[in-house]
């Protein structure tokens, strides 16, 4: 998946790319989005991923790819404290990864605004939707940029995840 899906990332272009799990999705989408925000200072991410255990693992990767860059984050999880992530918020993070439930506290909270957000991934979207997140997703993503680039990563195709894909993304580039 990394070879078909780093080029249009790079791009700026809308990626669907459908994988299984263990197959490197995470570099995929990782490094061209590590290195638009190096070379583009007014850009910033969000990820979202259905799990903590998989946001957590997604913070790990990207710290590790990054490590040098001076890029800031922040992870957004549900049965971690929200006083440290409200002072990852406090400092500005380009990159914020999280979980739809507490993405969507923190929203409400005011604590996260999304406006200047231009890149949105999620990860195992076809998860997510199996879980119940659906109503968050698309509540999450009406509050970012509306010029933004939707990288959308999934198992499996079905029309629930095909009508998400279809409603917030631009003739994304498919890959399987």
């Amino acid at each position: 998946i990394q070879d078909q899906a780093i080029r249009p990332a790079l791009e700026g272009k809308d990626v669907l790319g459908m994988a299984g799990t263990g197959t490197g999705k995470t570099a995929a989408f990782a490094l061209p989005i590590l290195h638009r925000l190096i070379e583009n200072p007014d850009s910033s991410v969000l990820i979202i991923a259905p799990t903590r255990e998989l946001a957590q693992q997604i913070e790990m990767e990207c710290r590790s790819l990054g490590k040098g860059s001076g890029l800031m984050g922040a992870i957004l999880i549900g049965g971690s404290p929200m006083r440290p992530q409200l002072m990852d918020l406090a400092a500005c993070p380009r990159i914020v990864i999280g979980t739809p439930g507490r993405i969507k506290d923190h929203l409400e909270r005011g604590s996260l605004r999304l406006e200047q957000f231009n890149i949105v991934v999620l990860d195992e979207v076809d998860r997510m939707l199996d879980m119940g997140f659906v109503r968050d997703i698309r509540s999450i993503l009406d509050q970012m940029h509306d010029d933004r680039q939707s990288l959308f990563f999934s198992a499996t195709m079905n029309k629930e995840v095909r009508a998400l894909i279809e409603t917030f993304s631009k003739d994304p580039v498919t890959i399987k």
